[in-house]
């Protein structure tokens, strides 16, 4: 079993259309399932933010347990390098703005310090070659995960400076924690909505779409390739 997520339901109905997932499945969350490429695969539409994600990866884990997870959607550029649906594949995620405490705060650790969450390495170096294979432009970073969008370009140069971080978005830390803590290996995408510094897109909807249909041929790829 193959477990796929994502936030929005854009995100979710563009990577179940590029899957073939027509299978309604019932469940406290948007749920759809089907075989792909051999592949069993369950794709949950798990709503935003760390508590969505950490609920979404904690029912998929008891309810399907997937022997692999990965988290797909968009996310918005820290780092100039990076432009307009680029795929950033995390080798890991940091969550930089809030009370760690519901991450398990280590002995002495304090509650506002922050988390660096390792993503698996080999799902994530099979879905880089996928990206390859399919010739997207493609790079490796770090996502800083927070609870909300970076809209002030001074906090995100802090933000790159202080966590060398590439890109911004609000689920993906405590998606990594919540699944290495329940032994699930987990890899995180994401299409970047917006170089750095600049304007995001008027129709962001239409955006996510654009973006979730790219990521879908990905993971298309990756299910036909890997394993």
């Amino acid at each position: 079993m193959v477990a796929l997520f994502a936030a929005e339901g854009a995100e979710a109905r563009a990577l179940g259309e590029a899957l073939g997932l027509e299978q309604a499945v019932k469940s406290p969350k948007p749920t759809h399932r089907g075989i792909f490429a051999d592949h069993e695969v369950v794709l949950i539409e798990a709503g935003v933010g760390k508590v969505a994600a950490a609920s979404a990866v904690t029912y998929a884990q008891a309810r399907f347990e997937p022997k692999i997870a990965i988290w797909a959607g968009v996310a918005g550029a820290l780092n100039p390098k990076l432009h307009a649906l680029d795929v950033l594949i995390a080798h890991d995620a940091v969550q930089w703005d809030v009370d760690i405490t519901a991450f398990g705060r280590k002995p002495g650790e304090l509650a506002s310090g922050e988390r660096f969450v390792e993503a698996d390495a080999e799902l994530s170096t099979q879905l880089y070659r996928a990206a390859l294979a399919l010739n997207l432009p493609v790079h490796w970073g770090r996502i800083a995960s927070g609870d909300r969008f970076l809209a002030d370009p001074n906090e995100a140069q802090r933000l790159r400076e202080v966590f060398a971080a590439d890109a911004v978005e609000m689920e993906g830390a405590a998606a990594l924690w919540t699944a290495g803590r329940l032994g699930v290996p987990m890899a995180l995408v994401r299409a970047i909505s917006d170089g750095a510094g600049d304007e995001a897109t008027v129709n962001f909807q239409e955006f996510l779409e654009v973006a979730s249909r790219r990521l879908g041929e990905l993971l298309a790829r990756f299910l036909r390739d890997s394993f």
